[in-house]
């Protein structure tokens, strides 16, 4: 019996940590949902400031179950630059390139949908700036680099605090219970789950679709578990959550990119890599990632 109580007692925190995350943030979007219609208007006084306090839930949780049962996890809030570079720099350049290529297989699928003129881009800019549409392509240049280049490093600082939890706390806890493919899985699953309630309220899909909002929970769940795995992996190498949260708010810079090609604004099915074709790429490398994640002398960086 007392061999099992490690176990038991790692397990336990790993639930506390669960329903910490989840409670936190499911409370306050559903008082909000019940206040704005069950519908997400990120322009609203409730939904903006909110939206960005959820992201540090997992955070907040992370440091409950810390000081509660007074684990010893790795956090990994050391950045340590010296040395992991290149897993900054495949932060920064694996989104937009998977978002790319997302967006490809999305338009050979529906190519119909497929606009070369980024027709929605240009009449927003041209609404919205007051500029000439000799002056869009200028200005569709450089919103992409500032999407590409600096909105990450922005975008980093609140994404923190959904890694500091998902993949500083989660995943450390979680892989020392089983290996490191199943870990990364998982971590990816309650990552995916946790967005539930904003899905079912149209966030990042809307509401017109078929199956809504459980095709949309599910698009959500498997795009996370593929990132995820991504994610993990950053953590892995680098031992550190930065280059996790840096390629989640790269991420979040990029991954509505395909949109503006998009006749329709999409949908479950992409072009976004949140969709069930646009993550293909996501699903593939996160394969590959798979069997590295379990080869021998893949522990986090020490």
């Amino acid at each position: 019996m007392d061999s099992d109580e490690p176990v038991q007692s790692a397990r336990s925190t790993i639930i506390l940590f669960l329903v910490a995350a989840f409670a936190l943030d499911w409370v306050g979007w559903i008082i909000a949902g019940a206040q704005s219609g069950w519908v997400i208007d990120e322009s609203s006084g409730i939904w903006g400031p909110l939206l960005a306090v959820s992201m540090f839930g997992p955070l907040a949780s992370a440091v409950i179950v810390r000081v509660t049962r007074k684990t010893a996890v790795d956090a990994g809030w050391r950045p340590r630059i010296k040395g992991g570079v290149r897993w900054y720099m495949l932060a920064l350049a694996i989104p937009p390139a998977l978002t790319l290529a997302g967006s490809a297989v999305y338009f050979l699928f529906f190519s119909g949908d497929f606009d070369p003129e980024a027709s929605r881009f240009s009449a927003a800019a041209i609404a919205q700036l007051g500029v000439g549409s000799d002056q869009v392509p200028a200005i569709f240049a450089i919103q992409v680099a500032n999407a590409v280049i600096f909105a990450p490093f922005i975008n980093m600082l609140l994404a923190i605090g959904e890694e500091a939890g998902w993949r500083g706390f989660l995943y450390p806890a979680m892989r020392e219970q089983m290996p490191r493919r199943r870990a990364a899985i998982l971590t990816g699953a309650a990552w995916g789950l946790w967005h539930a309630p904003l899905i079912a309220m149209g966030y990042n899909y809307g509401s017109d679709y078929l199956g809504f909002p459980v095709s949309g929970i599910v698009a959500m769940t498997i795009f996370c578990m593929a990132f995820g795995t991504f994610l993990c992996f950053l953590r892995e190498r680098s031992g550190s959550v930065w280059p996790c949260a840096l390629a989640h708010g790269s991420l979040n810079a990029v991954a509505g990119l395909g949109m503006w090609f998009s006749r329709s604004a999409g949908g479950t099915l992409g072009p976004m890599p949140l969709g069930l074709l646009g993550c293909i790429p996501v699903v593939l490398l996160a394969l590959w990632l798979l069997g590295r994640l379990g080869a021998p002398g893949a522990d986090i960086a020490r």
